[in-house]
């Protein structure tokens, strides 16, 4: 019965549009953050009862010993070498940019960390802002342009959407080096597109320093609501662009 079931919605969507099933899938990971966060909500609660915590102390010793070898560390010395992932990883990707905003909260306060963590996101972007001005959008751009909707939707023709660039860096799965290449191959002048970036980009980079500062604090509610917080934000983005791609193409329907 449950085979049968399993099959038939398969087939269910099967037959749905591009577009049907963009939105179905959309619709379905906002709702897994949410319930992601909802269940992180009461793991909280669960990890802070009295009898938890005395069954982790031996593991918060191990996580004190961390932090007293991260607290010896040089701080000039790993300034430098935040700034240079950040500037390696904008023309290689090898490392996920959360690992180094929660490395960054790990060597520093949080204040501190969130401010690196800012420049170097701003000079990650500038690379393949650059990168875009120089050798164009690359094939996402060539894409994109081949809609007339889109393209005037996202002012590629022109200086580009400010609001829609805040979007974009607002969605979590969204590829930041091909956004800065998109908008780097616009007039959009070079101050407003780093500006609006870490706008958009800002509530994650505050996060995720926040993350790595209390990284070695795991069972406590300091480290669990930013990551709470972290899985609202996103399903919210994730709505917030599920809607705003269905309007494109009921737009893309009166076009054609």
């Amino acid at each position: 019965m449950n085979f049968r079931l399993d099959g038939s919605c398969l087939k269910k969507f099967k037959k749905r549009t591009k577009e049907e099933k963009r939105s179905l899938i959309l619709k379905i990971v906002s709702i897994v953050c949410f319930a992601v966060a909802l269940f992180l909500v009461g793991l909280t609660y669960f990890v802070t009862l009295p009898q938890i915590q005395s069954r982790i102390v031996a593991i918060e010793d191990w996580f004190n010993k961390i932090e007293m070898f991260i607290g010896s560390l040089n701080k000039l010395g790993a300034f430098f070498t935040v700034i240079a992932l950040f500037t390696v990883k904008g023309i290689f990707p090898l490392l996920p940019l959360s690992v180094l905003f929660i490395g960054t909260g790990l060597v520093f306060p949080a204040p501190l960390a969130a401010f690196i963590n800012i420049l170097g996101f701003a000079i990650l972007v500038s690379i393949k802002y650059v990168w875009g001005k120089k050798l164009g959008g690359g094939g996402a751009h060539k894409v994109l342009v081949k809609s007339e909707v889109v393209y005037d939707f996202m002012d590629l023709g022109g200086k580009g959407n400010w609001w829609m660039l805040v979007i974009l860096r607002f969605v979590p799965f969204i590829p930041i080096n091909t956004v800065s290449r998109i908008y780097g191959a616009t007039s959009m002048d070079y101050w407003r597109f780093c500006l609006f970036s870490v706008l958009g980009f800002l509530p994650r980079i505050v996060i995720w320093s926040i993350i790595g500062v209390n990284i070695t604090d795991p069972f406590t509610v300091s480290f669990m609501a930013p990551i709470i917080i972290l899985l609202t934000i996103s399903g919210i983005s994730v709505l917030v662009l599920r809607t705003m791609l269905n309007y494109i193409d009921k737009n893309k329907k009166k076009e054609s």
